[in-house]
C-alpha cells in the first residue's frame, strides 16, 4: 500500500522499486514542486546495515551539485519511522529504454550524450565519489535530451572505502571494470571503463561482453577481447572508436586519466569530424565560373544528386578520418617561409606551456604529493595518491623513496578509511586491516548506543595504534574521536530508552489508560534487549512491571 504523505510531500504514485524500498512521485504541498521520493520502510529500518546504507546514499547526494546529476532536495522520517529522501524528478526515459527503442544511436548523438556522462562523472570524482555502477539504466534522458546520472547506492555502500565485499563484487556485470570484477580497489578510471562500455552499447546496441551468467561476463572483462564497435556499426568514425577502445583497456593506467580529459577528447573528436565534413561538402560542390550560364537542367540535376552527395560525404568520412588527407599538405606548408616561422613560434610556446604545466619529472611529482598531503585532509589526498604516488611506487620511478612514498599512500588510505567507517570490513587478513576492523567495531557500538563499550574498545585500539604508528593520520583521528566521545554523558541510549519506557508506562498506569498498548510496548522492548547482560537492571524492572500488569 502506498503512503499518502511523507514530510511535506503528497504521494501521487509509485514510479520505481529497488532492493531498499520503493520510489514514489511526490508533490510538495507548499511549492507544488514534483520530486522522486525514495523510501526505506520501517520494516527494513530494523535490519542491520540498511539504515547506514540509506543515510550514506543521502550523504553522497548531498555532496553533489551538477546539471547532469539528480539533485537532492531534502530527507526526513515519516510518522511511522519510515526514512525517506526527496530528489529531483526526471520526467523522461532511461538510456536503456532509449537504446532498446532505437536499437543503436547515431555516433553524433553518442558524442553528445557521452560528454554529458563525463561531466557528471567529473563532478562526482571532484567530490571524491566513485559511482561504481555506471550503466544505461542509471542514466535518465529528459525530453530535451539532457542526461542525468542517478542511483549512487553502490557508491554510498562503499563510501569511498578501499574495501569491497569478500567473496564477491558489487555492480552490474556488463559494465564493470576488470579491477572491480576481481574485487580490487577501484579508482576514477574504473568509472571511465564503465563509460566506455556505455558508449559501446550506445553505438552497437550490445555491451562489449555478454554471457550466460554474471560470472562468465566478469571473466570476459578480465581476460577476453571485445569486438571493435565498427563490426556492428560500420559508420563509426575511427577517432571515436579508438576512444572507446582506450576506455575499455584492461590495465587502468592505459585508460585516460580522468573525466575532464575524456570531455576534452570528445570535444576534439566532434570538432575534427565537423571540420572534415564541412571540408568534404565544400569540395563536392562544383562552383560555376563567374559570368558563365547555368542551365536549369543542371540545377535540377544537382538537386537530384543532393542525396547522393550527402551519402558520399557520410561514406567517405570514416576513410577521411582514418587515412588523413591523401595529398601531402606538408610539402606545401614547408615551402612557405611564413608557415615555418609560425610553426617555430608555436613550438616555443608549446615548450613553455609544457614547462609550466606542473609535474614533468618523478621528483617533481614527489614534491607536489608531499605538499598536497601536508595540507588539511580532503579529497585532494585521494587524487594525489591515485595520480601521483601510486604510479611512482608501482612503476618504481623513485626506488630510493619507496618507503616514504608508501608512508604517504598509507596516510591517504587512512583518510579514505575514516570517511567510510560505517562500511563493514569483512575478510581482514593483516595487521592494518585488523586495526581497521576493530575500529569499525567500536564505531558500530557507538552508533548502536553502546557508549561505554565503544569508548573502551576505542581506547584499546588507540593504545595499539599509538605504539605502532605514532603521529599518523589515523592515530590523530582516533585521538580526536575519543576526546569527543569522552565528553558525552556515560549513560548510553539503550538504558535511557528503557528507563523512559518504564517511566511512561508507570504514568499511563496511574492514569488508568488501556493496558494492552502498554503491555505490547514492554514486550517489544524485551524482544529487543531482553538478552543483553549490560541492561540487566532495566530489563528486570520491565519484567516486574509486566508481571504486575498480567
Amino acid at each position: 500500500m502506498n503512503p499518502e504523505r511523507l514530510g511535506p510531500y503528497r504521494i501521487e504514485r509509485r514510479i520505481g522499486a529497488g532492493g531498499m524500498g520503493n520510489v514514489y512521485l511526490g508533490v510538495h504541498e507548499t511549492t507544488g514542486q514534483q520530486a522522486a521520493v525514495k523510501v526505506l520502510p520501517a520494516s527494513l529500518a530494523r535490519e542491520d546495515g540498511f539504515v547506514e546504507r540509506f543515510t550514506r546514499e543521502i550523504a553522497v547526494l548531498r555532496q553533489l551539485s551538477n546539471r547532469h546529476i539528480v539533485q537532492l532536495f531534502q530527507d526526513g522520517e515519516g510518522e511511522d519511522g519510515t526514512l525517506y529522501y526527496a530528489m529531483e524528478y526526471v520526467d523522461g526515459v532511461t538510456l536503456t529504454a532509449e537504446i532498446m527503442a532505437r536499437r543503436r544511436l547515431p555516433w553524433n548523438e553518442v558524442l553528445d550524450l557521452s560528454l554529458q556522462i563525463a561531466a557528471a562523472l567529473k563532478a562526482a570524482h571532484d567530490a571524491g565519489i566513485i559511482h561504481r555502477d555506471l550503466k544505461p539504466s542509471n542514466l535518465m534522458l529528459t525530453s530535451d535530451r539532457v542526461l542525468k546520472l542517478a542511483d549512487f547506492g553502490v557508491a554510498s555502500l562503499f563510501a569511498s572505502s578501499r574495501l569491497t565485499r569478500t567473496g564477491g563484487v558489487v555492480g552490474t556485470a556488463e559494465y564493470m571494470s576488470p579491477e572491480q570484477a576481481r574485487g580490487q580497489r577501484v579508482t576514477r578510471r574504473s568509472d571511465l571503463y564503465s563509460l566506455g562500455a556505455v558508449m559501446y552499447v550506445m553505438l552497437t546496441g550490445r555491451p562489449p561482453f555478454t554471457g550466460t551468467t554474471a560470472a562468465d561476463i566478469l571473466q570476459k572483462h578480465q581476460f577476453a577481447q571485445f569486438d571493435k564497435p565498427s563490426r556492428y556499426a560500420p559508420g563509426v568514425p575511427v577517432m571515436l572508436e579508438d576512444l572507446v577502445c582506450q576506455l575499455l583497456e584492461k590495465d587502468p593506467s592505459k585508460r585516460l586519466p580522468d573525466a575532464l580529459v575524456v570531455m576534452k577528447r570528445l570535444e576534439q573528436i566532434r570538432s575534427r569530424l565537423e571540420f572534415t565534413a564541412a571540408q568534404m561538402e565544400s569540395e563536392t560542390v562544383e562552383r560555376p565560373v563567374p559570368g558563365a550560364t547555368v542551365s536549369l537542367d543542371s540545377v535540377r540535376e544537382d538537386a537530384g544528386n543532393a542525396e547522393g552527395t550527402a551519402t558520399t560525404v557520410r561514406n567517405l568520412l570514416r576513410a577521411e578520418v582514418s587515412a588523413g588527407q591523401a595529398r601531402s599538405v606538408l610539402a606545401v606548408f614547408f615551402d612557405n617561409t611564413l608557415v615555418l616561422v609560425s610553426l617555430l613560434v608555436l613550438l616555443v610556446v608549446f615548450a613553455v606551456w609544457m614547462n609550466r604545466r606542473g609535474v614533468t619529472t618523478p621528483e617533481q611529482q614527489w614534491l607536489q604529493a608531499q605538499d598536497a598531503l601536508a595540507r588539511p585532509a580532503s579529497g585532494e589526498w585521494l587524487r594525489v595518491r591515485d595520480d601521483l604516488l601510486s604510479p611512482l611506487l608501482n612503476e618504481q620511478k623513485l626506488p630510493e623513496r619507496a618507503a616514504e612514498i608508501q608512508r604517504l599512500i598509507n596516510r591517504a588510505d587512512d583518510f579514505e578509511f575514516t570517511r567510510g567507517l560505517k562500511v563493514s570490513p569483512e575478510g581482514s587478513h593483516d595487521a592494518e586491516s585488523e586495526i581497521r576492523r576493530v575500529t569499525r567495531r567500536a564505531f558500530a557500538a557507538w552508533a548502536a548506543g553502546e557508549a561505554e563499550r565503544a569508548r573502551a574498545e576505542l581506547r584499546s585500539v588507540l593504545s595499539i595504534q599509538q605504539q605502532l604508528q605514532p603521529g599518523e593520520f589515523l592515530t590523530g583521528f582516533l585521538e580526536e574521536t575519543l576526546e569527543e566521545w569522552e565528553r558525552v554523558p556515560s549513560l548510553d541510549g539503550r538504558t535511557m530508552l528503557l528507563r523512559e519506557l518504564i517511566r511512561t508506562s508507570e504514568l499511563k498506569l496511574a492514569n488508568q489508560e488501556p493496558r494492552g498498548d502498554i503491555v505490547s510496548a514492554l514486550e517489544a522492548a524485551l524482544s529487543l534487549y531482553g538478552e543483553d547482560a549490560a541492561l540487566a537492571a532495566p530489563v528486570a524492572e520491565i519484567r516486574s512491571l509486566l508481571t504486575r500488569l498480567k
